[in-house]
């Protein structure tokens, strides 16, 4: 085991696999759009040590952070990345399969009809609320320590959701899973960073990172099926908790421990060197706006009702006070989460954005093209998670030819020319006729969204690696993680309340036609954040040079 010391001064559906009515499929395929929320999301999650004002290594002044190099043998640094990479698998494996299989899971635990949306959205939400603070809790006490408890606990309740044997364990057991997975999102960008410097090694990290959530997500909808119309649902996750299991023992010899030199012990710099305050605000803030944007994706009346009108003046007033915070922390000389500072820098606010709007848009053109297939088209879940497996190739391969272009071509490159390829999707989703051949358009527009988001996620993860120092790598990471989700919350919540509300007031005699005019109004939504997407990376990024590439 390897122990890294960071120095102060070195410059992101299928029903259960057998039909269990209109009623199941319906809520299978909100499901979906729930639980992309918090899976679809590159892995890193925000946190991480408060940035002190009056630090001289602070993100504002630092030069950008090349991680320390550190002798590994191959075999190491392989089997580290596969673990980073295998917890980014499971996370958005485990939500695959409880989407296959929730209304056999329901049937079998008596779930009340209430309370069925609530085993993916819980997950989302204990996630969403709690990665500043173990993200703000690992810079402290070391990232590898709260990343492999969180690995173990994430094993150990995705067991107990095996053994489950009613509808408010499991929900309890998804949401105690969001916990254990927050622990391990904010720290993988701080692992990457402090393990392997700039270059080859680290570009191939983040890409293999981003690989896995796409590879999960369609293997635990295709098991998920599968295992449920066999053995059980059950084994599923049990199955889940061997791989888990093993990804977490791994860790504790493959994962390098990093630590911050300080003079204080660790419970004085919990207290002291955190931002704990603007973490409560930042986390409570977006939780209660999480949870409003959860409910209005299911039901966009919802946004109506006096509950979610509180719950969102309250959210907007939390966030809108951060700043304010941050700026009173900052010229006082204490410690900042985000200082607004950072924002000033152009790199970094561009990606932010574009990763805002590229998530929004990706989740929508899944999610809206999932509704096409078993809403419109009528074929089966299975059928319509293996018309997804292009989207899946194409999202491996990016990731691979990124981690090889990504030091070799200019930022701005990348970005424009990806965002263009994936600005081609939408459209062919909104032209797309009822009944049209599947080679036609659906597959050229599955084939080429993912295009855009999996370059982003290399490209982001590493400008905002770089715009702040080694100690605070966990901050960097979850910077664009919680843009990532936020972007997946809001898109799905802007194009579902979009194409329910064009459906609802529609005057076609036949369902599908009155479905089909509000999924086409959704597309023509997603597309206009797509073309957003482009503006920004080119406008924003044409100073833009060489990221991930080696120091000399």
């Amino acid at each position: 085991m390897q122990t890294i010391t960071t120095k102060t001064d070195d410059p992101l559906i299928h029903r259960g696999a057998s039909s269990h009515g209109a009623n199941s499929e319906r809520i299978s395929i909100e499901l979906q759009g729930l639980a992309t929320q918090a899976d679809e999301t590159p892995l890193a999650a925000i946190g991480a040590k408060s940035i002190n004002a009056d630090d001289s290594h602070s993100s504002a002044d630092a030069e950008p952070s090349s991680g320390p190099a550190r002798k590994v043998s191959r075999l190491q640094s392989v089997i580290e990345i596969a673990t980073l990479a295998g917890i980014s698998f499971l996370n958005t494996m485990g939500s695959g399969i409880l989407i296959a299989a929730l209304p056999r899971i329901a049937q079998d635990l008596g779930l009340p009809q209430g309370l069925i949306l609530w085993p993916a959205a819980v997950y989302a939400l204990a996630a969403g609320c709690l990665l500043l603070i173990f993200g703000a809790t690992a810079d402290a006490i070391g990232t590898k320590l709260v990343w492999v408890t969180g690995a173990f606990l994430y094993t150990a309740f995705t067991l107990a959701i095996g053994f489950a044997q009613t509808g408010i364990q499991l929900i309890l057991f998804r949401a105690f899973q969001g916990v254990a997975i927050s622990m391990c999102l904010p720290t993988a960008v701080s692992l990457i960073t402090n393990t392997f410097p700039k270059g080859k090694w680290r570009n191939t990290a983040f890409a293999m990172n981003g690989m896995g959530q796409p590879l999960g997500y369609a293997l635990g909808l295709v098991l998920g099926g599968i295992f449920t119309d066999t053995v059980g649902w059950r084994w599923a996750y049990y199955m889940m908790t061997i791989i888990s299991f093993c990804l977490s023992t791994a860790a504790i010899w493959s994962l390098p421990s990093v630590r911050r030199p300080s003079n204080k012990p660790w419970t004085r710099q919990l207290l002291e060197d955190i931002d704990w305050l603007g973490a409560i605000i930042m986390s409570a803030g977006l939780g209660l706006l999480f949870y409003v944007l959860a409910t209005t994706s299911s039901s966009y009346t919802s946004i109506k009702s006096a509950p979610s009108i509180a719950i969102l003046v309250v959210s907007l007033l939390l966030l809108g006070s951060f700043p304010f915070w941050m700026h009173y922390q900052t010229a006082r000389g204490k410690p900042a989460l985000i200082p607004n500072r950072l924002w000033s820098q152009a790199s970094f606010r561009t990606v932010c954005i574009a990763v805002f709007f590229c998530w929004a848009s990706l989740n929508g053109i899944e999610y809206f093209t999932t509704l096409y297939f078993q809403q419109v088209e009528g074929v089966s879940a299975l059928q319509s998670s293996i018309r997804f497996l292009p989207h899946v190739v194409m999202g491996i391969a990016t990731n691979i030819v990124t981690a090889y272009l990504v030091a070799r071509v200019k930022i701005q490159y990348l970005a424009v020319v990806s965002a263009l390829i994936t600005m081609i999707a939408p459209p062919l989703m909104a032209t797309v006729d009822i009944g049209e051949n599947y080679w036609l358009a659906p597959f050229w527009a599955l084939f080429l969204s993912p295009v855009n988001p999996d370059v982003l996620f290399t490209v982001s993860n590493l400008v905002i690696s770089d715009a702040f120092p080694p100690e605070v790598q966990s901050l960097a990471g979850g910077v664009f993680n919680e843009v990532s989700q936020f972007g997946n919350s809001v898109g799905l919540a802007v194009t579902a309340a979009i194409a329910a509300s064009i459906t609802e007031h529609s005057a076609s005699e036949r369902e599908q036609d009155a479905l089909m005019k509000g999924y086409r109004a959704a597309f023509w939504t997603i597309f206009a954040g797509t073309v957003v997407v482009v503006a920004v990376s080119a406008f924003g990024l044409r100073h833009g040079g060489f990221i991930g590439k080696k120091n000399d």
